[in-house]
């Protein structure tokens, strides 16, 4: 299954709409986005759809600090509203997406 919805063929022409959650020490970013195929005659090497963004919604971060997480409550109260402005801009609901988050402090 691909991350658009649909078969394993990462070559489809298919339409889907792509949910991305950015979830960060300062901000929360959800960003809501329709990827439309590219016509044949404008394909980029590599790049087979386009992107219209189509819903933005963004918080202060709460609950996370230096990259990790410690106050889960206060941090999906965050989450959830960013995910809830991004989904009423673009008119619907999100049904899954992909999470972008720090790994925190490295040793």
């Amino acid at each position: 299954m691909s991350w658009l919805g649909g078969s394993s063929d990462t070559s489809s022409r298919r339409s889907g709409t792509l949910t991305v959650l950015d979830v960060g020490s300062s901000k929360v970013c959800c960003v809501v986005a329709k990827l439309k195929p590219n016509e044949d005659g404008k394909l980029l090497r590599g790049r087979s759809h386009r992107i219209q963004v189509i819903g933005i919604g963004h918080q202060k971060s709460q609950g996370v600090k230096s990259g990790v997480v410690i106050d889960l409550d206060r941090a999906e109260h965050a989450i959830r509203l960013a995910v809830d402005a991004a989904e009423r801009m673009a008119g619907l609901t999100v049904d899954s997406l992909i999470v972008n988050m720090t790994a925190g402090r490295l040793k």
